[in-house]
């Protein structure tokens, strides 16, 4: 293995590269933005969604865990401002941010060697899991993104740490865990993780220092030296990270109760849900998933931390992989831990694990000449199947299954595809009355979540009809449980059409219906549960 020093002294930027990162990049974007809006937004999309959009419109904040901090909010309220409130305009952020992680693979390349940072670029632009949340209005490609961005920083800052520049990096990678904090409440899991490794590293050097280079010189020196810069970057960091916590939390100075109360909030909230497993699962839950999307990630990423571990423990060589080893290790078992799982988690182990598994192809594709040709041919075998698998599950999964409950990766809330003719027939019948201010009779309070967001425009919107009082039901849209749909089909007149739908849909899996045609098609022995609505329409 060279070594991170030997590494940054050769080139790595050549023109092919360029050519190759360049293609990479548009493929991301493409496959980002293709057909956003298509997919009907998921039950937690919706309740995002309606909550951005209250902000929108009456300029009002207030923090609630339940719904996560205000980073997405505020950046997504700015988009609205410019294209508009559309599902494709909530949408933007996280597709671009998606494509801000591939663009940070160029500077921490040298880390991963050539070709292993084009192979690293590309598991981040076709991944299953971070193309699928990258196209999904939610906070953890936010979390990533910002990971990511700090843990390049520390690496620059590694390498400028004798240089006035290195304050560049303090500042960049205290911002970015500072907006990681502000978008989601699992960020301090985050900041525990890396926040060991990184004190530790930082006694090592100082103890290494004084030891080897500065005891028979002026230790006393060499003690204050270095402590001014500790304090000073340390202060630099505290300084940035507060600013940009109080700023958000507070919406921009208007509320600072809210900011006294922030962390407890994230705290108390995230340790309710892992007491209650809300949405429970065993302690492996996303290691099947991984192998099931993302197998030569997975594949390779395995070898590769044995491959690091051992090279480690042997020489201390390459402390950088052997970093992210461990964040992958440590990021396992802290969501193997928590009692919540559910599948957008799956990005933090999956971060350090296309670092790896990148880095370690990088160093074995160019070297399987020198191999006895029957270990290069099974190699090469297993290269071409797991890729050609991950390549077929990620459009399965963005482009043809997006909605389709029998995709692990997409969680119960997702409502069906035919729930976008449900919405389009809403809107066409709206459009044939009075508009935005056609009236609208709602029974089903349980569709208030997704309806809050998807008739945000109506204005005569009439909530929680209860059917047991015999109300008058002759609005042009009534909606519906399927449970009283028979009933209202009574009452009305022959002049409503029906339109019979689902807002949700769900299996509840077992061992027995993982089998071939499942891995291969998503294949389902029996029909999907749904949380059945009807639209009735005139």
């Amino acid at each position: 293995m060279i070594g991170a020093e030997t590494r940054r002294k050769r080139p790595f930027f050549n023109k092919p590269d360029l050519i190759i990162f360049l293609a990479i990049i548009i493929a991301a974007t493409v496959l980002r933005l293709y057909q956003l809006d298509v997919r009907p937004f998921h039950h937690d999309e919706a309740a995002v969604g309606s909550f951005t959009y209250k902000l929108f419109t009456n300029g009002n904040y207030t923090y609630d865990p339940v719904f996560h901090g205000p980073f997405l909010y505020y950046l997504t309220v700015a988009v609205f401002n410019i294209i508009g409130d559309t599902e494709f305009a909530a949408r933007l952020v996280p597709a671009l941010t998606g494509v801000g992680m591939v663009l940070l693979v160029y500077p921490f390349r040298h880390y991963l060697g050539r070709p292993g940072w084009l192979i690293t670029a590309a598991f981040f632009a076709f991944s299953p899991s971070f193309l699928y949340y990258s196209r999904f209005f939610r906070n953890d490609i936010f979390l990533t993104f910002f990971t990511l961005t700090a843990i390049v920083c520390a690496a620059k800052y590694l390498e400028q740490r004798n240089n006035p520049n290195r304050l560049i990096y303090v500042a960049l990678g205290s911002a970015a865990l500072a907006f990681s904090v502000t978008a989601k409440e699992n960020a301090y899991v985050t900041l525990a993780l890396l926040g060991f490794p990184v004190g530790m590293y930082v006694l090592y050097r100082l103890w290494l220092g004084y030891r080897t280079r500065h005891l028979r010189h002026d230790p006393v020196a060499f003690i204050e030296k270095n402590l001014f810069n500790f304090i000073m970057d340390a202060g630099l960091f505290v300084v940035v990270f507060l600013a940009i916590y109080v700023v958000l939390y507070s919406y921009f100075f208007k509320d600072f109760e809210a900011v006294k109360g922030a962390t407890f909030s994230a705290f108390s909230h995230w340790y309710e849900m892992h007491e209650i497993e809300r949405i429970g699962g065993p302690p492996y839950y996303y290691i099947p998933l991984m192998f099931l999307y993302e197998l030569p990630i997975a594949l390779f990423a395995f070898l590769g931390s044995i491959e690091y571990t051992v090279r480690f423990i042997k020489n201390r060589d390459n402390p950088m992989m052997a970093f992210l080893v461990y964040f992958l290790a440590v990021n396992l078992a802290a969501y193997a831990y928590i009692g919540e799982k559910v599948p957008w988690l799956i990005l933090h182990p999956l971060l350090p694990a296309i670092l790896i598994a990148g880095a370690y192809l990088g160093e074995i594709i160019p070297t399987l000449k020198q191999r006895p040709r029957w270990a290069e041919a099974i190699f090469v075998v297993i290269l071409i199947f797991s890729s050609s698998f991950f390549l077929y599950t990620s459009y399965n999964l963005n482009y043809k299954n997006h909605s389709d409950p029998s995709e692990p990766l997409i969680q119960a809330s997702q409502p069906p595809q035919k729930y976008q003719e449900f919405l389009t027939t809403l809107h066409e019948t709206a459009k044939l009355h009075k508009g935005y201010y056609t009236e609208i009779q709602v029974t089903d309070v349980e569709m208030e979540t997704q309806l809050l967001w998807q008739i945000r425009h109506y204005n005569n919107v009439k909530w929680r009809i209860d059917l047991e009082n015999d109300p008058v039901l002759d609005a042009p849209i009534i909606i519906v449980h399927d449970e009283d749909a028979d009933y209202v089909e009574q009452v009305v007149s022959d002049k409503y059409h029906r339109l019979d739908s689902a807002k949700m849909a769900w299996y509840w899996y077992s061992t027995k219906d993982i089998n071939y045609k499942f891995v291969m098609y998503r294949w389902m022995n029996r029909p999907q549960s749904e949380y059945g609505v009807v639209l009735f329409y005139r």
